[in-house]
């Protein structure tokens, strides 16, 4: 797929219940359902998002970048957070693009963290050209847990709510790091740190994560992640066992299994070529797949 069909809106399927009836007939339940649409994965010209740039080296296109940087919605305004060392990866970022590109470059609105990785005159140069800065120190929480806060704080304040939250990250390098943003990701809805109806993503390299929810899931497959040669994707349970998913539309299909670490997990799983993928899950697990124009070129 073209790098303009990727390059659509962040679009979160809005939640859909619907009533199963039992085999039986005497008693149903209220199942929830999300449609996720990847063909219109970065362009929120419709919706209200925040992206938030971690402390990792921004490895992915450059393009893509500039974009959910950039965009902003025509009627509704976004939020541009920088995580502590991640202003510096930012900086740089800004500095590598053409010079009547920099200038167009949007300011973070905000800068959190404990200010152990940003440099004193990169912080400094922000500050003078009003940024707002928001030092978190407590060490129990990430700064990427803390930077989502103080995202809450900001809605409160102002009485709105993001649809989508952004981060960008990366997936190599130090695996605590990795892992303590998937943490993060699973206490974005069990703390309460965003809306109910607000998606958290991590784009890391040329992938795009984020968590499921117990339901129904529909996900729409970009032609150019189906038909990679190296597409991937994966199912990991997250928070504890999933002890039923069903899926639909991948090479190696689930059928009502548990997913467990000592157990199954389904990593480089892949797609069988459909539009769609159908997954069915009664506990969290996090989706991961491929996108390969997410990727530096």
């Amino acid at each position: 797929m073209a790098m303009n069909g990727i390059l659509n809106k962040v679009k979160k399927v809005l939640n859909v219940f619907y009533v199963q009836q039992s085999p039986c007939g005497h008693s149903s339940r209220v199942v929830k359902c999300w449609r996720w649409n990847i063909n219109d994965i970065f362009d929120n010209r419709h919706s209200k998002y925040a992206v938030v740039v971690l402390n990792r080296t921004i490895t992915q296109n450059r393009e893509v970048i500039k974009r959910v940087w950039n965009n902003g919605c025509l009627l509704l305004a976004s939020l541009r957070m920088t995580v502590d060392g991640g202003t510096v990866h930012w900086d740089k970022f800004v500095k590598s693009l053409p010079e009547n590109e920099q200038k167009i470059m949007k300011l973070p609105d905000m800068i959190t963290g404990d200010f152990d990785s940003i440099t004193k005159d990169i912080l400094q140069k922000y500050k003078n050209q009003g940024c707002k800065t928001i030092h978190t120190p407590n060490q129990e929480h990430t700064d990427f847990t803390k930077a989502l806060i103080e995202l809450k704080n900001y809605c409160e304040e102002h009485k709105t709510k993001m649809d989508d939250v952004i981060a960008i990250a990366q997936s190599s390098g130090r695996i605590d790091q990795i892992l303590g943003n998937i943490q993060t990701l699973y206490l974005a809805k069990e703390n309460n740190l965003v809306h109910s109806n607000t998606a958290v993503y991590i784009m890391s390299d040329d992938t795009l994560s984020w968590l499921l929810q117990p339901g129904d899931h529909i996900i729409d497959i970009p032609e150019e992640s189906r038909k990679h040669k190296r597409g991937w994707c994966s199912l990991v349970p997250v928070g504890g066992a999933c002890a039923n998913v069903t899926t639909n539309g991948l090479k190696w299909n689930l059928d009502n299994q548990e997913l467990k670490f000592g157990k199954l997990v389904s990593t480089s799983n892949a797609f069988d070529g459909s539009e769609l993928v159908k997954i069915k899950c009664s506990h969290i697990i996090l989706w991961s797949m491929k996108v390969p124009s997410l990727a530096n070129k």
